[in-house]
């Protein structure tokens, strides 16, 4: 189990060089290529302006606004996509996506996997009370929004806005909120070898 800070993170520019985005973490890919950088990765991207999003073939996109009004998507085969504050969507980086911002600059929260090995998920959740998590044979990493989380007592981490706490497979704990103006809100990342 490791804590991750904005120390830890890697400010890189966009794959298509629009913007930049904070990584947060990624695995890279067992024989990396242009095509094929990592097998998953994490992170916060500040979208300042309608454009097209990176293309990413082969890869899942989970995605949600973390600050701002939000934005569409536009380009894929269900039309468009509504990307709101604290509510993931998901989408395929095969699409030519263009974002249309609602009201302004947004960040926004990307967890992007390689499908054809990576099973992977992003969750919203408001931490009200101790909560377990239990990774098994996936990797979970839990992002604080909002407010801020204790690891369970015994380990004595404690996570505040903007830090993340990586659990690898088989690996176990317990987080509690701590006070703050509002409950935490976590993003909840959960990835998984695919079967």
């Amino acid at each position: 189990m490791r804590k991750l800070t904005p120390e830890d993170y890697r400010l890189m520019p966009w794959k298509n060089s629009g913007g930049t985005t904070t990584e947060i973490l990624a695995e890279p890919a067992p024989q990396p290529s242009e095509a094929r950088p990592w097998l998953w990765r994490v992170s916060i991207a500040a979208v300042t302006g309608n454009g097209p999003f990176s293309r990413f073939p082969g890869y899942d996109r989970h995605i949600m606004a973390i600050g701002g009004d939000g934005f569409d998507l536009e380009g894929g085969p269900s039309g468009t996509l509504r990307v709101e504050p604290f509510h993931p969507l998901s989408f395929s980086g095969d699409w030519p996506i263009v974002s249309r911002l609602h009201k302004g600059p947004v960040r926004d929260f990307n967890l992007i996997a390689d499908r054809a090995a990576i099973d992977s998920s992003l969750i919203c959740e408001r931490l009200t009370a101790r909560r377990a998590f239990k990774a098994g044979g996936a990797t979970i990493l839990v992002h604080v929004l909002i407010g801020r989380a204790r690891a369970a007592p015994e380990i004595g981490r404690t996570l505040d806005r903007e830090e993340s706490l990586l659990l690898m497979p088989g690996e176990v704990t317990t987080l509690e909120p701590l006070p703050s103006l509002a409950p935490p809100r976590l993003a909840i990342c959960w990835i998984a070898p695919r079967a």
